[in-house]
C-alpha cells in the first residue's frame, strides 16, 4: 500500500469514526482489504498522535 492510499484510509476512519459508522475492526478491514492487526495500528497511530478514538462496545463502532 502506497503513503497515499493509506493516508486516504486514515482520512477515511477518522471520518467514518466521527460519524460512528465505522463498525468492527474486523468490518473496517474487509472494507479497507487491510488485515486487522491494521486496523488496530492504524487506529493506536491516531490515538498517539493526539486523536480521540475509543471503542463503543454497545454501538460496535470506533468513535471520536
Amino acid at each position: 500500500m502506497t503513503f497515499i492510499e493509506y493516508s486516504q484510509k486514515i482520512e477515511t476512519l477518522k471520518y467514518l469514526a466521527h460519524n460512528k459508522q465505522a463498525g468492527t475492526p474486523r468490518q473496517l478491514s474487509k472494507k479497507f482489504q487491510v488485515s486487522e492487526r491494521t486496523i488496530q495500528r492504524m487506529v493506536q497511530g491516531l490515538r498517539d498522535h493526539g486523536y480521540s478514538i475509543t471503542f463503543n462496545r454497545d454501538r460496535k463502532t470506533y468513535e471520536s
